[in-house]
């Protein structure tokens, strides 16, 4: 595309998403994002979105309302206006972040939503360790990265599956070291590293068997970034301070040395 052609903004994106552009238009966002692969990239993960939404709702959406819920309101007074914006504002972030597959649980923590894949739960479980142990000062890894043949070997072992420690020195980031970690009462492998700021990044493996391979997709909770995807038996999540091009850049460098 010419830099006399106009840019393409994220407006159009997300119209040609939901395939409300008119023909024309559709021609020109199809070309952009053919030499642009992060739009085409953010283009599938919204559309992806969009069908876990109505994965999500359009069953229940279906069902009629119970009698008993019916009743319950008709004989509520109507809400005040100060309290029904904030509700309904609650009321749609819910529904979005169920639709998008993550819901709190009592706990506070983000727990999968009924009917979550494969992938979308190794996600939030890479998420959640990346949290609990990027905290920690003295015990952040259980074996450091001087033992770094050691760690590989140790955790390749109990994930059953060969893992290597990607060399990010290159991007600014040293190994600081690894640990075992827990998904659903399995085995999990994390390597932390940490960049001159003090910024901490995980890459974190868990088996992911019968489930089929997929491309890189990001997803973010408040100040964490999380780069996902399956490659033969096994998911990986990258994590680190929200920055999706920097986390992409450097999944991609991942993906190239665990592949």
């Amino acid at each position: 595309m010419s830099g006399a052609e106009t840019k393409i903004t994220e407006h159009d994106l997300l119209a040609y998403a939901d395939e409300r552009l008119a023909p024309a238009k559709r021609e020109t966002v199809e070309r952009w994002i053919a030499d642009h692969p992060d739009d085409q990239q953010r283009v599938e993960a919204w559309r992806a979105q969009t069908r876990m939404l109505r994965n999500a709702f359009d069953p229940v959406a279906a069902e009629p309302i119970p009698t008993a819920l019916v009743q319950t309101l008709s004989r509520r007074p109507p809400p005040s206006r100060a309290w029904s914006g904030p509700a309904l504002a609650a009321s749609l972030a819910l529904a979005i972040g169920l639709g998008a597959g993550w819901s709190l649980g009592n706990s506070g923590w983000l727990t999968p939503r009924i009917g979550a894949d494969r992938a979308e739960a190794i996600a939030l479980e890479g998420y959640r360790a990346h949290k609990l142990y990027t905290r920690e000062v003295r015990h952040a890894v259980e074996v450091g990265a001087g033992e770094q043949d050691h760690l590989v070997t140790w955790l390749s072992k109990r994930i059953e599956s060969p893992l290597k420690a990607p060399d990010l020195t290159g991007e600014g980031l040293n190994l600081l070291g690894g640990r075992l970690t827990p998904i659903d009462g399995e085995p999990a492998a994390q390597l932390m590293y940490e960049n001159a700021a003090g910024d901490r990044y995980t890459l974190f493996a868990a088996r992911a068997d019968g489930a089929a391979p997929t491309a890189l997709h990001f997803e973010h909770w408040a100040d964490v970034g999380c780069i996902y995807w399956i490659e033969g038996d096994v998911g990986y999540v990258l994590s680190g301070p929200n920055d999706r091009n920097r986390l992409m850049a450097l999944a991609k460098k991942v993906y190239g040395q665990l592949s």
